[in-house]
């Protein structure tokens, strides 16, 4: 039977992490009104307490709680953390990235930078600790990744001076939001879908009930975008109204 590894807990090699661990699981209260965003909070405060206690803990404490049960509830708290905080931030920002024009390329593109920095922040971490882990591996990949796209869509629509532009196009067709995880997370009514002709592809936007009740296939949308910061305009106006 292979010796449990132990975790060799440097505070002062891993703070910059834990700052920014703790920045992560409390970005989601700015952004969304739901009791979800207790979860990364909890998680990490847990965390926290789980290290703690492993760096001074005796072997009575051992005893109760063995290495290997230490080790596995850190890693766990830690992957909650991170997971739950970039899912609720992402559930967040997809109405934006929806109205977004060629949002779906900035999301590729900002998931595919995401990815190996969460890989490569894993790896040297998981030498500090003295534990590698796939499962670990996958949560800060997925993770990142998924912060990575939430920073990319507010830094690009955040922009106040960017170019207005009005864009006129015909709606092919438009359907209902039943709501979905992001709905549920977000404890936000779903708004409903319209879709529209552009540059050779099908974009969905996110419109306001009122918009999307006077609307029918073949009608016509008067577009208010603005370009954002990266270069991807951001749709703020359906018909004059604020999206």
């Amino acid at each position: 039977m292979s010796e449990v590894p132990q975790l060799k807990i440097n505070f002062y090699k891993i703070t910059p992490l834990l700052i920014v661990l703790a920045m992560l699981s409390l970005w989601p209260c700015v952004v969304i009104d739901s009791y979800f965003v207790l979860i990364p909070i909890a998680s990490f405060m847990l965390l926290l307490a789980l290290m703690m206690t492993y760096k001074k803990a005796n072997e009575i404490v051992f005893e109760l709680l063995p290495r290997e049960g230490f080790l596995y509830a850190i890693l766990a708290s830690l992957a909650v953390t991170l997971l739950s905080a970039s899912l609720l931030l992402i559930s967040s920002e997809a109405v934006h990235i929806d109205n977004t024009l060629n949002g779906i390329s900035m999301l590729r593109i900002s998931l595919l930078i995401g990815a190996p920095i969460g890989v490569m922040t894993w790896v040297p971490l998981s030498k500090c600790i003295g534990y590698k882990n796939i499962f670990m591996l996958k949560s800060f990949l997925i993770s990142y990744a998924l912060v990575a796209a939430t920073i990319t869509s507010q830094i690009n629509r955040g922009v106040d001076d960017g170019e207005q532009k009005i864009v006129v196009r015909g709606v092919i067709d438009k359907k209902e939001n039943s709501g979905g995880l992001t709905t549920y997370l977000t404890q936000q009514d779903p708004s409903n879908y319209i879709y529209i002709p552009y540059d050779e592809t099908i974009e969905r936007l996110v419109v306001p009930t009122r918009v999307w009740d006077a609307l029918y296939k073949s009608s016509t949308v008067d577009l208010t975008a603005k370009t954002g910061y990266f270069g991807y305009d951001y749709v703020t106006q359906c018909n004059g109204f604020p999206l």
